[in-house]
């Protein structure tokens, strides 16, 4: 063989590999701009003391993921994308939380919500700075997360934070209730103290006084000394910002020594498990601050009132029981998420934080937008409650009465105090 001939066919061989390889990294490239589904991270404290509440938003979540799946998936440029999802439990201990958030970015997840406990989605949040993803937590996050600077691109409250329920737990028992003198009962970490300081901006606004202040630690079960301080002071309202088993020890501990009769009962913020574990003759004394509630039988808000229906048959339908608030946060973090990403064309973080800034999401509690902070602000925010007598359930998940509700821009700190 001709020496020229040899090297025309060693150059048209290199050329044929090199081409080869160019086309398999095209291809590959192709493929991964085009994902073949979507995977959702979800974690919550499945286990620990928010074990309950934690289900009830992996409930919400799994009943969005599948809305979207029964019309193919999320509809993408390059087709349906069906949506899968990857549940961790962060047992509601900072350091195992933010271990199994790591596995589920290692595991390739493309969003995340849940949590239930806000230092941990705090933690989420730093997480976050690092490694962008789109995050919308499932619970109430830190007020300090979303200061000008602190949310990463990706970060989102769908439920606003602890300042917003101390300042409207206020305002209901200030304006609504005619309350002026509290006392109240706070939780010795940033959920309390957050609160507090809403509390305070309300009292400041609007009149009232703060005549007895107690703290405990989460997971208390003995509030007696808090209560017999109360009744010595008989207050106007006592206001409790206490959660969960927590909730449900202190009032029925407060009911049991006849603090009713002294004072109004005040939940800062509520949930269907809370209610379920009240004696039905304390729970008809007990107000509360709700996210949502699935009963809006004869709310003024007809629109409001028939999603609320839709919403509790499908939740009915996948989980035999109707939507709890958690479960109803989580349902519109993850359907928020799938629309954002859809109208984004992308699952690139910067693409679907740049949708969140800008879309006006139509959700079960009206049209919802997110502020500069990435708080979610919309005409209802959260729901004035009051338990039912047992003569009163249409079922044996019907635990309030919607008093009233909440909105708007003054429902939440102030833009220029967060350093906007």
């Amino acid at each position: 063989m001709k020496k020229g001939f040899k090297f025309y066919v060693v150059a048209l061989a290199i050329i044929l590999v090199f081409g080869n390889v160019l086309a398999a990294t095209a291809e590959g490239q192709q493929e991964a701009s085009n994902p073949e589904e979507y995977k959702l991270g979800f974690m919550s404290s499945l286990s620990g003391i928010f074990a309950a509440v934690a289900e009830t938003q992996k409930m919400g979540m799994i009943l969005a993921a599948d809305e979207f799946n029964a019309k193919g998936g999320l509809d993408m440029p390059w087709g349906k994308v069906p949506v899968t999802y990857e549940v961790k439990d962060a047992e509601a201990k900072l350091d195992v939380g933010v271990r199994r958030f790591r596995e589920l970015q290692e595991a390739g997840i493309n969003g995340f919500t849940g949590t239930a406990w806000n230092p941990i989605s705090a933690a989420i949040n730093e997480e976050m700075k690092m490694n962008p993803l789109p995050y919308l937590a499932a619970n109430v996050p830190a007020l300090d997360s979303f200061r000008k600077g602190n949310p990463a691109i990706g970060t989102y409250s769908v439920a606003f934070t602890p300042w917003s329920i101390g300042y409207l737990s206020g305002g209901a028992a200030i304006e609504k209730l005619g309350a002026k003198k509290i006392f109240w009962v706070s939780r010795a970490d940033s959920w309390g103290a957050t609160q507090f300081e809403g509390l305070e901006a309300a009292i400041e606004e609007l009149g009232g006084e703060v005549v007895g202040f107690a703290e405990y630690p989460k997971g208390t079960v003995d509030f007696t000394a808090a209560i017999n301080k109360a009744l010595e002071v008989k207050p106007d309202v006592f206001m409790a910002c206490q959660f969960g088993g927590d909730a449900i020890a202190l009032f029925k501990q407060a009911y049991d020594m006849g603090l009713h009769e002294e004072s109004m009962l005040f939940n800062t913020w509520t949930t269907n498990l809370v209610a379920k574990g009240i004696p039905s003759d304390a729970l008809k004394n007990l107000y509360a601050l709700d996210f949502y509630y699935w009963n809006m039988e004869g709310f003024e808000d007809q629109a409001l009132a028939d999603a609320a229906v839709k919403f509790t048959e499908a939740h009915r339908e996948r989980w035999g029981e109707a939507p709890d608030a958690y479960g109803a946060i989580a349902y519109m973090a993850a359907k928020i998420l799938f629309e954002a990403v859809e109208e984004a064309g992308s699952f690139a973080t910067e693409d679907v934080a740049a949708v969140l800034d800008t879309k006006t999401f139509d959700t079960i509690k009206g049209p919802m937008s997110f502020r500069e902070d990435h708080e979610l602000l919309g005409d209802y925010l959260a729901f004035i409650v009051k338990g039912k007598a047992p003569e009163e359930m249409s079922s044996d998940d019907d635990f309030w009465h919607v008093e009233g509700y909440f909105g708007g821009d003054s429902a939440m700190p102030s833009l220029e105090s967060l350093g906007y």
